[in-house]
């Protein structure tokens, strides 16, 4: 499933950052000579890999810690250190010897944010709000480490990286795009020269929202719902380490703090995240086999 989304990201990501062709023609103009133009006129092969590299660069430069570093430190995430450092590593230790993962290192890191949350990213990386040391047991925050864990283990950071940035250069040429509007607000008032890219803009826009509804809305919902397995796959990675009944108190314990409402259909089908009720449930069934057969 992960290997079709990611086929399936880069042949959408590559078709709508296409879209932007005119756009950024139209930009090249002012920008390139008339020999460098009729150049590459000449040579139409080019764009294809120039698409190719916008969109598979980014997401492989992420998987590099360096770059993960960039992406850490201007979030405002600081590393663990005295009190949160000692209880992070308490609660780790049984989720890395039950794992078999003495020999790897990995990074804590403590988010100031007042929400209850915690998140893994990249290569090792592993981020814990500040008040679940509030709110959350040692034991629990190793059932929750242990769902971290579970992604980073599963590969599941490494194609979230992937997958983001597959769009950046979408992202970039959209910001672009707002740039460029707002020079705009200027020059339409030209008589003729206004009428024509006012004109420019409104096809532009067209193409962009029918390309968008058309390819990324059902891109949305597919990653989402892969998402959303990613999610049972961490949870069952706990129970397989015995931690099943400290993941299930840990999320219990969430779901009482945050008073979830129920999602409906359309509300599920758009979250990145089963239903905790569900959750719950497919952890106390895995424990309980597990049990079972020990």
């Amino acid at each position: 499933m992960s290997a079709l989304l990611l086929i399936v990201s880069f042949f959408v990501n590559y078709l709508l950052l296409s879209l932007w062709g005119p756009f950024v023609l139209l930009l090249a103009a002012f920008f390139l000579p008339p020999d460098t133009l009729r150049t590459l006129d000449a040579n139409p092969g080019w764009e294809n890999w120039l698409l190719t590299v916008m969109v598979l660069l980014p997401g492989l430069l992420m998987q590099f810690p360096l770059f993960q570093r960039m992406m850490i430190f201007p979030s405002g995430w600081k590393k663990a250190r005295g009190p949160y450092q000692e209880v992070l590593e308490q609660a780790l230790d049984p989720v890395i010897r039950r794992g078999g993962l003495e020999g790897e290192r990995f990074h804590l890191y403590i988010n100031p944010e007042k929400s209850l949350n915690a998140c893994a990213l990249g290569d090792n990386n592993i981020i814990v709000n500040a008040p679940m040391f509030q709110y959350f047991t040692v034991d629990e925050l190793s059932g929750i480490l242990a769902h971290e864990m579970g992604h980073l283990q599963k590969g599941h950071t490494w194609k979230l990286l992937l997958l983001c940035g597959m769009s950046t250069a979408n992202r970039a040429c959209f910001r672009l795009y707002r740039l460029f509007l707002a020079f705009l607000m200027v020059l339409q008032f030209i008589p003729l020269l206004g009428f024509i890219l006012v004109f420019f803009c409104m096809v532009m826009n067209l193409i962009l929202q029918v390309g968008n509804w058309l390819l990324g809305g059902p891109l949305t919902l597919f990653n989402r719902y892969c998402a959303r397995q990613d999610e049972y796959a961490a949870d069952a990675y706990a129970c397989q380490l015995g931690l099943g009944p400290e993941l299930y108190s840990g999320l219990a314990k969430l779901d009482t703090l945050y008073h979830n409402p129920q999602l409906g259909f359309f509300g599920k089908m758009l979250s990145d995240h089963p239903a905790t009720d569900d959750r719950l449930e497919r952890i106390r069934e895995l424990w309980e086999k597990n049990h079972r057969e020990v």
